[in-house]
């Protein structure tokens, strides 16, 4: 009896840990605006693929969702993007994904986050060689996800049925970053790295249309020039490195271009999209850090060295006590405060405010899209 009594409760505890994991990662409800967000891209959005991070990492998240594997003292831009369509914080990391945690993302709803800290748009950008998840890889991921689907729900009314969910989700794509701060900013060779993302980039969109996506919702490349790791580059002043962002401004013009292009291409009907800017939103909240709630734009929160760059994922390091008031958690990321700030911004800010083109997310996610395989969603 006292046998049968132990694997009850290890079954009840299975039970729990997979209902907690669901409410936890937002699976659909009735109040969602989409039945799903599938997010690819690097640790702007990453929430644990590339493994658990130590504290201070993820330290203002609330006690059960650690250890984190976000690179943020908290929720990160996919989360407060997330929270805006309903759901409780980002879909979980593909890597962490059970059979008793997928039965909901295997019908459709809920999501799954791909990204992976290090990667770029270009396979060849690995920041962390033993953990880094390419983009290509990512897509791979999700064609991995579709296909179990399909084998799930079984049926052609079901298939259906997935396609609609599908072409109704958020695709959330957050990367370009680390492609830039590998490279050394030559501006004559400017046009050739350009190339190179968007040829990627395109094939990347492309292929998850073809697997079903129709809502993309693209984060383009902050001024990596204003973060702490690049101002330390330099041995006097604390001033923006302008090489670096002309650099990032230039191939968000570009890609923003390019996503128009693919949009309008006839081959792929009801393709929608949104640029979320976070070039612009780092920009105002540095031009004008008192009007935006920050008191320190230029250091890091947690580290220690000058501007707190020195000593990354170093669990010995500092950590200030007012995080909200910093725009920068550690040598490179954003805290809390900044995702907060900016999801709000991206997602339902005027046009004409310039912080989403053409349409802000809000206005992407609650348009209708018509499919090429005959699904329409509204």
């Amino acid at each position: 009896m006292a046998g049968a009594r132990v694997a009850n409760d290890k079954g009840l505890i299975v039970l729990v840990v997979a209902v907690l994991v669901m409410c936890g990662g937002g699976m659909a409800l009735e109040a969602n605006l989409v039945p799903a967000v599938y997010v690819f891209g690097d640790s702007t959005v990453d929430v644990g693929n590339n493994g658990p991070l130590e504290l201070p990492y993820g330290i203002d998240l609330p006690h059960e969702y650690l250890p984190s594997g976000r690179f943020s003292n908290g929720y990160n831009l996919a989360d407060y993007i997330s929270k805006h369509l309903g759901f409780n914080m980002s879909p979980p990391a593909y890597m962490s994904l059970t059979p008793e945690t997928s039965h909901e993302i295997l019908r459709g709803f809920g999501g799954v986050s791909y990204a992976s800290g290090g990667s770029g748009i270009l396979n060849t950008t690995r920041l962390d060689k033993d953990n880094s998840i390419s983009m290509s890889e990512q897509v791979e991921f999700f064609a991995a996800t579709k296909s179990k689907m399909t084998e799930y729900t079984g049926g052609s009314g079901d298939s259906v049925a997935i396609a609609t969910r599908l072409s109704k989700s958020l695709f959330l794509i957050s990367a370009g970053g680390n492609d830039i701060i590998i490279t050394p900013p030559i501006p004559f060779l400017f046009p050739i790295f350009y190339t190179l993302i968007l040829n990627s980039f395109t094939k990347h969109v492309q292929t998850l249309y073809d697997l079903g996506a129709r809502r993309f919702g693209i984060i383009d490349v902050p001024p990596i020039g204003c973060v702490p790791l690049m101002r330390s580059l330099f041995p006097f002043g604390t001033g923006c490195i302008g090489v670096y962002n002309d650099f990032a401004k230039g191939l968000n013009d570009k890609l923003e271009q390019q996503m128009a292009k693919i949009a309008a291409d006839p081959e792929r009907p009801g393709m929608v999209y949104s640029v979320g800017s976070s070039y612009n939103m780092v920009t105002n909240f540095t031009t004008d850090p008192e009007a935006a709630g920050f008191k320190n734009v230029t250091s890091a929160c947690f580290s220690a060295g000058r501007l707190e760059v020195e000593g990354y994922h170093q669990a010995s390091g500092t950590v200030c006590d007012n995080r909200a008031d910093y725009m920068f958690w550690d040598f490179v990321h954003g805290t809390e405060a900044i995702a907060k700030k900016g999801a709000a911004m991206i997602f339902s800010d005027p046009v004409e405010e310039g912080f989403a083109k053409p349409i802000n997310f809000e206005q992407l996610v609650s348009s209708s899209t018509h499919g090429s395989d005959g699904v329409s969603s509204s």
